[in-house]
């Protein structure tokens, strides 16, 4: 699949991915009776959507470039505008470099671009003098407009060249497919149906996703089911054939579009690669689940519910067994990863963080494909790069095993905590076993060991 094809994935991914977040506050919920929602920028009253007329930008000053005209009323109109709001911009160096790429490499199109922040002065304009960034930087420290958006959080915000906006999507730095098709015509905010006939046409048809209002931030109802509260677990087809969601609060939980297999592994914590069901219930299907409880539950005793729900839902008995299984065996015959020197000089603690895995994949794979296959387990062969920081031996392993098609064992012996980083060359030979061995001592066989494996058996 080619990297336009990605693009157009991901995108229309995040339009119907829902959101794996926990439910905030009921202090944050909206009220109704005054239209009036406490957003990042301030209280927010103004509901604008794409085709409405794009507000004044209000601001305080022009920060870069220095002595320019800020877009106005006057000169919205004319060019496309890409208006993005950035709250911190000293902290995030990364994104700004991301931001000025950008605005290079459209630097002959007609769009311009506008960067909205509030950041306080004293960190800020010392931070500016250095490192200056492209387009046009506003500084606007009452959020006023923000809130003339209709903004609760920051997204971006398109405005075509009649100053009619085109869009809102989330994020901080524009992408290259979303600009070209904002700039020809090819944006829609029309979601598709979330099933798969209906994706593969949307992708075919070459147009890109904007959202048609801005996203709000959650409120504690948008993910409750439905359902009156009794601690029953609630088990129905899933209504997405594609996306997932896994959101919760203090009394209730609501998993959608989880398989039986990928629910258990949630619930007890495990790969599901390690788990054994009937065959008859290990058949890819996707269900919604949810409980509702008359009363507030720690998380724990809320995975217990779910745990017996399953249990009498689908009529299963669960025992723990060991089998002897095909693994892969990690083991360190030459010596400790190279980064445990630094990583105790520095005395660091703490758990993994900023963990990734990189597989391959098949030539000629389409994009409905790649969806289906998403939490396929594959092959070591297929294993291109990981990077996990500051993680011990065995989350290293679990992190392998994660998406691999065989159970992970660590035998390296080793204690203490290491930062991998193997990546193999874009376009290159996987040599990523190799890499493996060479780079951080570390060395993947097949082998077979005795596994403890969760095994559901019908009644």
């Amino acid at each position: 699949m080619n990297l336009q094809g990605i693009c157009a994935l991901i995108a229309l991914m995040g339009l119907l991915a829902m959101a794996d977040t926990r439910a905030q506050s009921p202090d944050h919920a909206s009220n109704p009776s005054a239209g009036v929602f406490p957003g990042l920028f301030g209280p927010v009253s103004a509901r604008l959507k794409a085709g409405d007329f794009a507000p004044d930008l209000v601001f305080a000053k022009v920060l870069q470039p220095a002595g320019a005209v800020a877009p106005s009323a006057t000169n919205l109109s004319g060019k496309t505008t890409v208006l993005v709001f950035f709250p911190l911009v000293s902290r995030n160096p990364q994104p700004m470099a991301m931001w000025n790429a950008v605005v290079e490499r459209f630097a002959s199109r007609p769009v311009e671009f506008v960067l909205v922040t509030s950041e306080k002065e004293s960190t800020l304009l010392p931070w500016l003098a250095e490192h200056p960034v492209s387009g046009t930087v506003l500084y606007d420290p009452g959020g006023q407009t923000g809130r003339a958006y209709g903004l609760e959080m920051p997204v971006m915000v398109y405005i075509g060249a009649d100053r009619r906006i085109v869009g809102f999507q989330q994020g901080i730095v524009p992408d290259d497919r979303t600009l070209n098709a904002v700039l020809e015509g090819r944006i829609t905010t029309t979601r598709p149906t979330p099933d798969i006939a209906s994706v593969k046409a949307f992708l075919a048809s070459g147009l890109a996703p904007l959202d048609a209002e801005p996203a709000r931030m959650p409120r504690p109802e948008d993910r409750r089911p439905p359902f009156p509260p009794s601690g029953a677990l609630h088990v129905s087809p899933a209504k997405d054939e594609l996306g997932a969601g896994n959101s919760s609060g203090d009394d209730f939980w609501s998993l959608q579009g989880f398989t039986l297999k990928s629910l258990i592994a949630e619930m007890y914590d495990l790969n599901p690669i390690r788990i054994v069901l009937p065959a008859s219930l290990d058949d890819g299907r996707r269900y919604d689940f949810a409980i509702v409880l008359p009363r507030p539950m720690s998380r724990e005793d809320q995975r217990h519910l779910i745990e017996q729900g399953i249990e009498d839902y689908f009529h299963l008995s669960l025992a723990r067994e060991d089998h002897v299984s095909d693994v892969y065996v990690v083991t360190a015959p030459s010596g400790t990863p190279p980064a445990t020197r630094a990583r105790q000089a520095a005395g660091r603690m703490g758990g993994a963080h900023s963990t990734s895995v990189d597989f391959e994949s098949a030539g000629g794979i389409d994009e409905m494909e790649m969806l289906s296959d998403a939490n396929r387990p594959v092959g070591i062969s297929a294993l291109r790069g990981i990077s996990i920081g500051n993680a011990t031996m065995d989350e290293f392993c679990r992190t392998l095993e994660s998406s691999l098609d065989r159970p992970v064992v660590n035998e390296t012996d080793l204690e203490g905590r290491y930062d991998f980083q193997v990546k193999t060359d874009i376009g290159g030979q996987n040599d990523f076993l190799e890499r493996l061995q060479s780079q951080l001592n570390l060395v993947v066989t097949p082998a077979q060991r005795s596994i403890e494996t969760l095994v559901f058996k019908s009644r």
